[in-house]
């Protein structure tokens, strides 16, 4: 399910227990030698799901932080647990390039709910609408002007409001075409994780040319787990002359909506 034939390549290959080759399809917007960071952040979120675990337990929350630029290089990533428990624990993980921490992410892992447990809607508006149809040119950049290959070849996007170019916030389905490690189907939070650092993308609201506007971070909580290859985003970018800026994302597939993500903006003006 989800993997084109068109575009085998993945995004890493593993090499040995902790370490993965970062493949050309990781590659970002602005340089064809640093990555996306939405590939990386699935990674981590992979290391923390092959951590411990079992059944009766979900991830329900991801905190990555970007400590600098990700170079197209092999990645060696390290999990732990920071605080155990039998209801609910922290785990945390890291991806090494040549010596260099360059990203790191916390994830709560807790016991699911009981199937019983009263669901809670809060301002939900029910079943989110169909996947558009395909149309020409679905399969878009989402930066025009940037680096078209790697990742941008990698995730297809089809826009309900919105789109590249149109510098306003943007509802938008989107999915994975390729896998995140060779061999591997990528896990619903995997999938999550590979998209949704594109809410900032998606939804520009500047010249790129003339103003810099990129997360330090990506935080996403979701309160049950993705159905299927689509993912859903309604994302807004945010910023407050003099103080800074937030990208906000709330989160849906075809079932409906299932989280939000939040987004830390650098924003500077540049020249």
């Amino acid at each position: 399910m989800g993997i084109s034939p068109t575009i085998p390549e993945p995004f890493y290959r593993q090499e040995d227990e902790h370490r993965f080759a970062s493949l050309p399809a990781t590659t970002g917007v602005w340089s064809p030698e640093h990555q996306h960071a939405g590939p990386p952040a699935a990674l981590l979120v992979r290391a923390m799901e092959q951590h411990g675990g079992g059944e009766g337990v979900r991830l329900t929350d991801v905190r990555s932080d970007i400590l600098g630029p990700i170079p197209v290089r092999p990645l060696d990533i390290e999990v732990r647990t920071l605080r155990g428990g039998r209801s609910m624990e922290l785990l945390e993980a890291s991806a090494n390039a040549d010596g260099r921490t360059v990203m790191t992410a916390r994830a709560w892992r807790i016991r699911r709910a009981p199937e019983d447990y009263p669901e809670l809607v809060g301002w939900r508006t029910g079943t989110a609408p169909a996947v558009p149809e395909a149309v020409a040119g679905a399969r878009t950049a989402v930066f025009t002007g940037g680096h078209d290959s790697g990742y941008q070849r990698s995730v297809e996007w089809r826009f309900v409001t919105g789109g590249p170019g149109s510098r306003a916030p943007a509802v938008a389905w989107g999915r994975q075409h390729n896998q995140l490690v060779e061999g591997e189907e990528p896990s619903p939070w995997q999938r999550a994780l590979v998209l949704a650092d594109s809410a900032g993308g998606i939804s520009l609201a500047v010249d790129p040319a003339t103003h810099r506007f990129i997360n330090c971070d990506l935080h996403v909580a979701l309160d049950r787990d993705p159905h299927g290859e689509w993912l859903r985003m309604s994302a807004q970018s945010l910023a407050t002359p003099g103080h800074g800026g937030i990208v906000h994302n709330a989160l849906a597939d075809v079932h409906g909506e299932l989280g939000y993500g939040l987004q830390a903006m650098v924003a500077q003006n540049l020249g």
